[in-house]
């Protein structure tokens, strides 16, 4: 290559000498240079000493000019490639077409865009695809083409995030809407008003646990947050699942003073929708923690009027499939699917987690105050709206005059009140018994099988029984039957009190811890009293926790003898009223006998416009109408018993038993409970 450059350069500045065409060979291969003829003989360059010779050539003797040593060959620029692949951050081939910069590329919008594409990824059709969800954003869910009605994002428990009522708006202050209620100028039943005056629930941090060692002396070690987890374990308590459609409820009663806080709710018509979407909350943090829950307890009142079809959407909730909450006729309040309370959706289920029911009043009494009889049944299977007192003999004459019984129309958004005229009947809507809702929870899918219940018990209409949640281990579940059968209220017979005192006794001559469970709490009327039932549970060290429902908000409270020896009481909040929670608990051995109850409340994990998350502001309105003097104040002193770790110490013949078994050493309601990370966008 090199040659032919020389002689390209050579022949276009007209030079024919020596140098231009030296390294040529003639036809015979020689290396001789050709002379022209008839041309003057040169002078030698230099007396013939040349580059090969003894000196070296003399340039600058015009005899040399032609020599090659003499000529300065100039060769010509490479061209861009010429040996190889084009490199294109060699300035030659800066304008060669393989370095050229390609047209910057586009979302193709021709057709429907890919928003699988990055190029489309800022395009308003596909941001809400491919950006990363917010932690409340919710999980659009279906099964076998089923809605599943959405959770948000991300987990969280009220260590996170808790909800607090509200009242007033810039435009309408609290003191207005306050006044306004007084005075009956806003009505519980005005749904389409409460967003206007702010009543609903808003948003708040995360409440951290509290402390409590009322049942420790001074000398007791700081509690260390290490130790043998000994249960893990989820409780729920009256969700009420409620028929709104019912012709027998007691809607009409919103006009009457000092009862309309329980006769009506403007959340009753989402009861199934809070209720499930409080199951899934709970089967996704049992989920994510290292091991899932070892139980669940569900604490009574599972509906609200002992209708058939009300058990067995609870049965539903908690077993799993699809479930259609609407009764009588088929109504779409909002035309479309998944969009309004009573379009069917799939539950999800409490999974394969054992649970055990305590029964409560509302159960098998109507509406959980008085006893079912034949005019009731006929009532609530019928389709007539019946004033309540027609057939609720022993209400006396002066306080009948403008109650009203009433029912919620299904076909309009609001569900408003109907007190007067025809509703399609619905056969499902039989009140139970008390021996058929026993039946029923015994037969519902799940684990266990028959949920702890006893059946020859429940054949004399009793739900009392004893377990072990928890298989192969010394903690012994005692679920007591604290309903009276005529009203409402805390009752326990003789013969169920004699076996309460002999399972203590049992557990206490095989070193046990025991949790005893109920729907009410201590607070017995009738011959059992409510002095003889703690000193009961409080005579045996290894009783540490007495958990119950009934009173629709969170307690806590000490019971012990006069020698220190006692046990903790826990109240739940119901889900059908505001704060509508569950709760987690985690039993922990610390070591030496000391005892760490870990109590953790859950909010339902629903995102924010949600069927559930509007049933919560619903819920949290709700407590401004009736008796209740300020929510607000009531939330704020409930949060002393919210979230809490309870401490207690057991003698040394029992932790020496419980140290015989092996238990997990890590902590859930620190590792997993307390780890949880939610960050709200809004």
């Amino acid at each position: 290559m090199y040659q032919h450059r020389k002689l390209l350069f050579c022949l276009a500045i007209g030079i024919l000498a020596t140098g231009c065409v030296s390294g040529f060979s003639d036809e015979n291969g020689t290396n001789e240079i050709p002379v022209e003829p008839n041309l003057p003989k040169k002078e030698i360059c230099n007396n013939g000493i040349d580059d090969t010779g003894n000196g070296l050539i003399d340039c600058l003797d015009p005899a040399c000019a032609a020599e090659s040593h003499c000529i300065i060959i100039i060769e010509p620029p490479e061209q861009c490639g010429e040996d190889g692949e084009v490199d294109c951050e060699d300035p030659r081939c800066a304008d060669d077409p393989a370095c050229q910069q390609p047209p910057e590329k586009q979302c193709d919008k021709s057709a429907e865009i890919n928003c699988l594409d990055p190029l489309c990824v800022n395009e308003p059709a596909c941001r809400e695809v491919i950006v990363t969800p917010a932690d409340d954003d919710p999980i659009e869910r279906y099964v076998d083409g089923i809605w599943v009605l959405p959770l948000t994002h991300a987990p969280y428990t009220t260590l996170q995030r808790a909800q607090r009522p509200t009242i007033g708006t810039e435009r309408h202050p609290a003191e207005e809407v306050r006044s306004r209620i007084a005075n009956r100028d806003l009505w519980a039943n005005q749904i389409d008003q409460y967003t206007r005056f702010g009543l609903g629930m808003a948003y708040v941090e995360g409440e951290p646990w509290i402390v409590r060692e009322s049942l420790l002396s001074g000398q007791a070690p700081m509690i260390s947050h290490r130790g043998q987890s000994l249960a893990y374990f989820w409780q729920v308590a009256d969700p009420q699942l409620i028929d709104e459609e019912s012709p027998c409820r007691l809607e009409g009663l919103y006009i009457a003073p000092y009862v309309s806080s329980s006769a009506y709710r403007p959340q009753s018509h989402l009861s199934t929708q809070m209720f499930d979407v409080h199951v899934q909350t709970a089967r996704r943090l049992s989920d994510l923690s290292s091991r899932p829950f070892d139980f669940a307890l569900v604490s009574g009142d599972m509906v609200d009027n002992a209708q058939e079809n009300e058990m067995a959407w609870f049965v539903r909730i908690m077993s799993g499939g699809l479930l259609d909450p609407d009764s009588g006729v088929k109504n779409d309040p909002v035309p479309g699917p998944n969009n309004d309370f009573s379009d069917p959706f799939y539950a999800q289920g409490i999974g394969n987690i054992p649970w055990y029911p305590a029964l409560g009043n509302h159960d098998f009494l109507y509406m959980g105050f008085t006893p079912t009889n034949e005019t009731i049944q006929n009532a609530c299977t019928g389709n007539e709206v019946i004033p309540l007192f027609d057939y609720l003999p022993w209400a006396s004459h002066e306080y009948r005059k403008g109650y009203r019984n009433g029912f919620r129309d299904a076909s309009h958004p609001d569900s408003p009140i109907v007190d007067a005229g025809y509703t399609p009947a619905d056969p499902a809507r039989r009140l139970l018994t008390k021996t058929e809702a026993l039946q029923a929870l015994y037969d519902a899918p799940g684990l266990p099988a028959g949920h702890g219940l006893n059946p020859d018990l429940i054949a004399q209409g009793l739900g009392h029984y004893s377990v072990y949640p928890i298989p192969n281990r010394p903690i012994r579940l005692i679920t007591l039957d604290t309903n009276h059968v005529e009203f409402s209220e805390t009752h326990m017979t003789p013969s169920q009190f004699s076996w309460l005192k002999g399972e203590i006794a049992d557990a206490a001559s095989k070193n046990e811890l025991v949790i005893v469970h109920s729907h009410h709490d201590s607070k017995l009327s009738g011959q059992v009293t409510q002095y003889a039932f703690q000193e009961a549970l409080a005579s045996y060290a290894g009783v540490i926790l007495h958990i119950t429902g009934h009173g629709h908000s969170n307690d806590s409270n000490v019971y012990r003898r006069v020698n220190g020896q006692g046990y903790w009481e826990v109240m739940l909040t119901s889900i059908i009223d505001f704060p509508s929670q569950t709760r987690i608990f985690e039993i922990v051995h610390e070591g030496e006998g000391y005892i760490a109850i870990y109590i953790t409340n859950v909010d339902a994990n629903a995102p924010q416009g949600s069927l559930a998350e509007w049933a919560m502001h619903l819920a949290a309105a709700r407590r401004y109408f009736g008796r209740q003097s300020d929510p607000i104040a009531i939330w704020d002193a409930d949060k002393a018993h919210r979230n809490l770790i309870l401490r207690t110490r057991v003698p040394k013949a029992i932790y020496e038993n419980i140290d015989r078994y092996e238990w997990s050493t890590r902590i859930e309601s620190i590792e997993t409970l307390k780890s949880l990370s939610f960050n709200p966008a809004r």
